[in-house]
């Protein structure tokens, strides 16, 4: 059994639904198809869920005009029926004039306006597919089994229920049905609509395919697969065959393929292969990410831009418990994700790699709420963070000494480093403009040009 999930980087139009429905009758085996939403549409959602919350008539109606206009104008070009279609459109124009009445939103209805994207498409899609005489149900990632915690926005499955409920659902429809279900989206266990955050198509795919023990799942989307460097970057950089799923979670931290690490976690348990194809370019065979283990020392670089570095200090925090305790309460109650943590072995200072959005924000709370113990709160801004990642490297001398004499080789100075105990990668800061030189610097070192996989 096959799962097949396709992006919204590949659904433009008309003419990518046909392609990806010839595509999908094409597969003989038993399948499950997973959709995002048409390019583009679910930031106009969010857009129109924002203006419908500001009370702006006149741009509302326009957003709700363009969207209707596009899906219907789709079912037209394709020639199928679009009932389903409008009465989802006229449920989104329901919802959106209660907003402007109200003039005023909650997450649950922000959450609930963006899952329409997804719907519209997969309604669409298994449309089409009924059209060309296949028998398609199109189902919500709710209705299909996907249960989730109540944190609007970004979603927590509930895998032991959320398993249970996709094999009652889905498993009697294979034997006939090529159901299609819409990704990002699921309910709490109230059946409020929830949705999954950024990849969450993706994890709704791995969630399925893990659930229902699928040979494979294959996420289709617009580039070749996981590479060894970005290739606007390192212009030889190459696709990588396999990557195991460590190597494939420390790669998404490092924003490859605009991945979020979360959705590679119900694949490991279960052991379910997850490939990442392009589908403008169907002869390259993509990245496999699976359990198997990299031969290679080093199996990719990856970069961060955006990021600042806070750092505290202090002759206070010497020796005195806590403190690290109470810092990073305060950054986690902020909802302020760290990147990297280093701590001089004199405890006399911390420094943590944040998203440079929230740096301020972040020196800011510190201050307020711990600034007698610090001497000094401080940011280094316009920072990048660069990672030398592979499992190859665990056990093997001499890893870190190549990737810093690379690095100093090009006159790069490294304000701050982290690698971890399971010895993954190896991650460092430096100056945003060093940034991409740094890339090159290693790519070189460790010949990645070259990979064999």
């Amino acid at each position: 059994m096959l799962v097949m999930k396709f992006g919204g980087s590949i659904l433009e139009g008309s003419r990518d639904f046909m392609e990806i429905s010839d595509y999908i009758m094409g597969q003989s085996e038993r399948k499950v198809v997973v959709i995002s939403a048409i390019k583009g549409v679910t930031d106009s959602l969010l857009k129109l869920h924002n203006l419908a919350a500001s009370g702006d008539e006149v741009n509302t109606n326009k957003v709700l005009s363009d969207l209707e206009e596009m899906h219907l104008r789709v079912c037209e070009e394709l020639g199928i029926r679009c009932d389903d279609v409008r009465k989802d459109l006229d449920k989104l124009e329901r919802i959106v004039r209660g907003m402007l009445y109200l003039g005023e939103s909650t997450p649950r209805i922000r959450d609930l306006i963006a899952s329409f994207g997804e719907n519209l498409s997969g309604k669409i899609l298994a449309g089409l597919l009924r059209e060309k005489g296949v028998n398609s149900r199109f189902l919500t990632g709710g209705e299909a089994g996907i249960v989730t915690d109540e944190c609007y926005g970004n979603a927590n499955p509930l895998i032991k229920a959320t398993r249970i409920y996709l094999r009652a659902r889905l498993l009697p429809l294979l034997e006939d049905t090529v159901p299609v279900v819409a990704g990002f989206s699921g309910v709490t266990m109230l059946g409020k609509v929830t949705t999954l955050g950024r990849g969450g198509s993706d994890l709704t795919a791995v969630l399925v395919g893990s659930s229902l023990s699928a040979r494979e799942v294959c996420l289709w989307t617009d580039v070749d697969g996981l590479m060894t460097a970005d290739p606007r970057v390192v212009r030889d950089a190459r696709v990588l065959k396999n990557v195991s799923y460590p190597e494939a979670i420390e790669m998404a931290h490092f924003g490859a393929k605009r991945m979020n690490p979360r959705f590679l976690e119900p694949a490991m348990p279960t052991k379910t292969p997850i490939r990442i194809r392009n589908f403008r370019n169907r002869e390259c065979e993509g990245t496999l990410i699976s359990e198997r283990p990299s031969g290679s020392v080093v199996r990719a670089i990856g970069m961060k831009k955006g990021v600042s570095i806070l750092t505290v200090r202090g002759a206070r925090m010497v020796g005195r418990p806590g403190i690290a305790h109470m810092f990073f309460r305060v950054l986690g109650e902020s909802h302020i994700n760290v990147g990297m943590i280093s701590q001089s072995i004199s405890e006399s200072d911390i420094s943590v790699l944040l998203d440079s959005r929230a740096a301020e924000r972040a020196r800011g709370l510190v201050e307020a709420r711990l600034g007698t113990l610090f001497r000094e709160v401080l940011i280094e801004r316009d920072c990048a963070a660069v990672a030398a990642i592979g499992s190859g490297m665990r056990g093997i001398p001499g890893v870190a000494a190549r990737v810093f004499r690379a690095v100093a080789e090009r006159g790069i100075n490294v304000k701050m480093i982290a690698q971890g105990s399971s010895e993954l990668s190896i991650s460092f800061v430096v100056n945003g403009s060093d940034g991409e030189e740094a890339v090159r610097a290693l790519h070189e070192e460790f010949e990645l040009s070259k990979i064999e996989d």
